[in-house]
């Protein structure tokens, strides 16, 4: 899930529009609004945002974004193996991935996760950088989990299971951070008409 935040003048009171041709209704939240959407693996959002003022003034806003975004491949198979395709090889563009999504996240999070995102073709990683990837998943990990968040696997990071295991981990993570921020208590309450004093 992508979350796109927007500012807007102090005088506006309501916010909707598209990401992406996705229909949303903006939060407000410090001094900003806030849209979510499916996340793209490109990074590229298409947002259309209509806004109306106080006095009831409409404006609309179009632009496209590349927002650096954590992406997630969390559904490798057996058969990825043998047909030898895209997601049956662990490379440089996946090493790259995960260790973004390490920081990323964790940035977010207020988590200090070492990462090297700069992998190049041809380079292997050692044992160290695998060390690296695993400590930085344990972090995000210890920080926010479902019950259903996967373990952090043991090294060797040696198959499918287990690197679709470290981005499960990741956009566990993740999901419940961006779900987090969707949660907002307005007047100090949940609901209206909440029992209790104010």
């Amino acid at each position: 899930m992508a979350y796109i935040a927007v500012a807007a003048p102090s005088d506006i009171v309501y916010v909707a529009g598209t990401i992406n041709g996705d229909s949303t209704t903006f939060q407000s939240r410090d001094g900003k609004w806030y849209g979510y959407a499916p996340a793209t693996e490109d990074n590229t959002y298409h947002l259309w945002v209509e806004m109306i003022d106080a006095a009831g003034n409409r404006s609309e806003y179009d632009t496209t974004l590349v927002y650096d975004l954590p992406w997630f491949v969390t559904d490798r198979t057996v058969e990825d193996i043998q047909e030898r395709n895209q997601k049956g090889f662990l490379n440089a563009r996946d090493l790259n991935r995960i260790e973004k999504n390490n920081d990323t996240i964790g940035e977010l999070a207020a988590l200090i996760i070492p990462a090297k995102y700069d992998w190049q073709v041809g380079e292997l990683p050692r044992a160290s950088d695998y060390l690296r990837i695993r400590q930085g998943v344990q972090k995000l990990r210890d920080y926010v989990h479902r019950t259903t968040t996967p373990q952090v696997p043991e090294s060797p990071l040696n198959s499918y299971q287990k690197i679709n295991d470290i981005e499960q981990i990741q956009k566990d993570c993740f999901d419940i951070y961006v779900g987090n921020k969707k949660n907002y208590a307005y007047a100090g309450e949940f609901y209206s008409g909440e029992g209790g004093l104010i």
